[in-house]
């Protein structure tokens, strides 16, 4: 079993390797990637906590593209959550908060230089999760099946469907 994943893993390492992406997405590339994939419209970053921090922030609210980005069991979720809060709350579908209720998605990335350091997701997606992994990256001296980083990297490529492991 032990040979066998690891021939998976070595597998996955060359199919990273032909992708030829930069192992560092910068701030502009990812915004570009963000706009074009997502429809995400930009933010003011002084709306949230410690904006000194903050790079950029974005919205996700096209009801397409969020439909998308949830899965079923994500989607599960919600319904369970805006259920219970119109019997325990009482409000209507219309006052619940929007992020909750599965209708918008912010993300708040901070930077150094030109590249994400961090990145906070408002909302739930592992699929929008896995992206932003993706487009934070990872230095080249760390791509190696011995190092764990790198593994949950692959792993997060794979998720984000960047590389299949067919």
């Amino acid at each position: 079993m032990e040979t066998t994943l690891y021939s998976l893993m070595e597998e996955l390492m060359e199919k990273y390797k032909k992708l030829k992406i930069p192992n560092r997405f910068t701030l502009e590339e990812v915004e570009n990637i963000l706009k074009k994939k997502y429809l995400v419209i930009e933010l003011d970053k002084k709306e949230f906590g410690d904006y000194e921090k903050i790079s950029k922030c974005y919205s996700i609210q096209n009801e397409q593209i969020l439909n998308n980005l949830f899965s079923a069991e994500e989607k599960i979720s919600i319904f369970i959550m805006l259920e219970h809060l119109k019997k325990e709350i009482k409000l209507s579908t219309k006052d619940i908060d929007e992020i909750h209720a599965g209708r918008r998605i912010n993300i708040i990335l901070e930077s150094e230089n030109q590249y994400i350091s961090s990145f906070t997701i408002q909302g739930i997606s592992n699929k929008l999760v896995n992206e932003l992994i993706v487009l934070k990256g990872i230095d080249s001296e760390k791509c190696t099946l011995e190092n764990q980083e790198f593994l949950y990297y692959l792993q997060a490529l794979l998720k984000a469907g960047y590389i299949n492991n067919q």
